[in-house]
């Protein structure tokens, strides 16, 4: 008996001992758990997590350490400071991945439509080239510099730098005034002018009635300034929206709401519940006090969005650049023919001004000339259709900045995605969220938010840009409340009716409005002839109620739409080279003749 009684002390002893060990052990580590996963997410050193549930009187979010007094956690302030830390990190890695979008897409089509843009100003660059060149015969030293000038003023332009276009045309008319006046009024073969004589002949130009070029200039000023200005305040806007969604992203985070997203996010973490999810009703009321103030934006980013799709409309007939580029060239070709078929009117007038011709000792150099290439290059994807389907795309932007603060919290870094989850962390306990959603309103926020105090207007960020996005859209709005969406008939007819052709007198004492319409038409009323070869060599009319782009095919190098035949831009001109030839000719000696007689 003794045997067995020795026996069950020492079962018992021993049984006693394992579940007093045990205990220890689980007590010991029962914020193992937190410590693992604090290590785990990289919020910080392992040694900075308890390993068992204390009490921190420090505690200033969590929980009130000072007040709690009998309050245990698996944290302390030195972790909540972190916790304070990398919520910050894990908003703005949230708010980008909702904004991520829409700012690529913004972004995107800001670079496509600048590189087009500029793309067009080259190919207009290059037929003006070719033009001088092959049709004018004007040598490459003298034709460089105005050619270069010109439509290098239109590409800063577009890159959105100070340029005045009506101040660029002038100036590039004054810079070939001597070249035209050298090489078709006068012998081409004579020696070149003196830089003083050309100098007095850019000075006088714009002085000498009637108008050597007309009002050609003004008018090519006006439609450039119209299609140039639509695109640069386009790639004005989307530049804007590019920086609304940056400032979204970089928002500043006041402390009361770095103090809610740390209770919605990581505060359960101190009861060991490492897995938990925050209520979706508790998200709510959190993000939408952190972004109240953003929210705000949301009518102003409607009205913008609005103002750019009026930009987009406005983009085709006189506003579209493809239409006025394509049409520059043959427009300055018929200025020159205008200087070239007008010329005794206003040569004496040249004379009183800069007195005769002053040539230079040296005959002008013979070299030949290479040849310039007919234009080529095209838009893969008509620039209307294009625009078409981005604009659809952002359209379905508005209310983006009303919906931010729900579209986070279908993230699951904050929420778990549903109001009816009865198991979720409320901010105190893991139980159902009891407290009154309140709206996004910034005026509710202020009024009823239950968990944080929201401030009105003190984000100078976005006060700013509140300001960028009224001030964008009152010019818009303003821009086509005077132009309205007219279109001008002289960029949009590709097959013009008889009565739009060749009606002009050539004279130059006409009002800059009397031929508006007709200004590719207007010139020597001669009937069909050089300017004829030059309209086929442009291709570059269009249907006034065809809403389909002009582009140039690579390969057969032919002005192309789609619901019209290929029309040659260069083979047509090569043609009837003859005809242009005689005309040109003709109309030297006449010059020659008259200046000798």
């Amino acid at each position: 008996m003794q045997r067995y009684s020795l026996l069950w002390g020492v079962f018992v002893t021993f049984f006693v001992g394992q579940n007093s060990a045990n205990s220890w052990t689980s007590n010991h580590n029962e914020c193992s758990n937190v410590q693992h996963h604090y290590v785990q997410l990289d919020i910080g050193h392992g040694s900075l997590t308890p390993a068992k549930k204390i009490h921190d009187a420090s505690m200033d979010v969590c929980y009130n350490g000072a007040q709690a007094k009998n309050k245990t956690s698996c944290c302390n302030r030195q972790m909540e400071k972190k916790y304070l830390q990398v919520v910050q990190k894990d908003f703005y890695d949230v708010i980008k991945m909702k904004s991520a979008y829409l700012k690529n897409l913004i972004s995107s089509n800001a670079s496509f439509y600048q590189e087009k843009f500029l793309q067009l100003i080259k190919l207009a660059e290059a037929s003006t080239d070719f033009l001088f060149s092959n049709i004018y015969k004007i040598p490459l030293k003298d034709r460089h510099g105005p050619i270069g000038d010109f439509f290098m003023d239109l590409q800063a332009y577009i890159k959105r730098r100070p340029v005045n276009i009506q101040d660029s045309v002038q100036r590039f008319f004054d810079a070939i005034f001597p070249l035209v006046f050298h090489s078709n009024l006068n012998d081409p073969n004579l020696k070149d002018y003196t830089d003083e004589y050309k100098e007095c002949l850019s000075q006088a130009r714009q002085a000498i009635y009637p108008a050597p070029f007309k009002n050609f200039p003004s008018k090519i000023s006006h439609h450039l300034s119209k299609a140039l200005s639509t695109a640069h305040k386009f790639m004005e806007a989307l530049n804007l929206g590019v920086e609304a969604v940056n400032t979204t992203e970089h928002l500043l985070l006041d402390a009361q709401c770095t103090r809610a997203l740390t209770r919605v996010k990581y505060c359960s973490h101190c009861d060991g519940y490492i897995a938990a999810r925050p209520c979706h009703n508790f998200c709510l009321n959190v993000m939408r006090g952190c972004l109240a103030n953003v929210a705000e934006l949301d009518e102003q980013w409607n009205k913008f969005i609005d103002s750019t799709e009026k930009l987009a409309t406005n983009m085709r007939g006189s506003h579209n650049l493809t239409q006025v580029m394509m049409a520059l060239d043959g427009n300055i070709s018929d200025a020159i023919m205008h200087a070239m078929q007008n010329g005794p009117r206003f040569y004496s007038k040249v004379i009183a001004k800069c007195n005769h011709p002053q040539f230079l000792k040296s005959k002008k150099p013979g070299q030949p000339e290479p040849l310039v290439k007919p234009t080529t290059g095209r838009w893969q994807v008509p620039l209307h259709v294009h625009l078409q389907s981005f604009m659809q795309q952002f359209l379905a932007s508005k209310g983006f900045y009303k919906s931010l603060a729900d579209s986070m919290c279908q993230h699951n870094m904050f929420s778990t995605g549903t109001s009816s989850r009865r198991k979720c962390w409320n901010g105190e306990e893991m139980k159902p969220y009891t407290k009154l959603v309140v709206a996004g309103e910034l005026a509710s926020q202020v009024k009823s938010n239950p968990e944080m105090r929201v401030s009105p207007g003190k984000n100078t960020a976005l006060i700013m840009l509140k300001d960028k996005l009224a001030h964008v859209t009152k010019s818009i709005d303003h821009k086509f409340s005077l132009t309205g969406m007219q279109s001008d008939t002289w960029v949009v007819h590709i097959h013009p009716s008889p009565g739009d052709v060749n009606q002009g007198s050539g004279d130059g004492g006409q009002g800059d409005d009397e031929d508006d319409n007709n200004i590719d038409g207007s010139g020597s009323g001669n009937g069909g002839n050089f300017q004829d070869d030059l309209r086929r060599y442009n291709g570059r009319k269009k249907d006034n109620n065809d809403n389909t782009d002009i582009f140039i095919d690579e390969e057969s190098n032919v002005a192309v739409t789609p619901n019209q035949p290929a029309v040659p831009i260069v083979q047509s001109a090569a043609a009837s080279s003859t005809v242009s030839f005689v005309f040109v000719v003709t109309t030297i000696l006449s010059s020659a003749l008259w200046v000798n007689g």
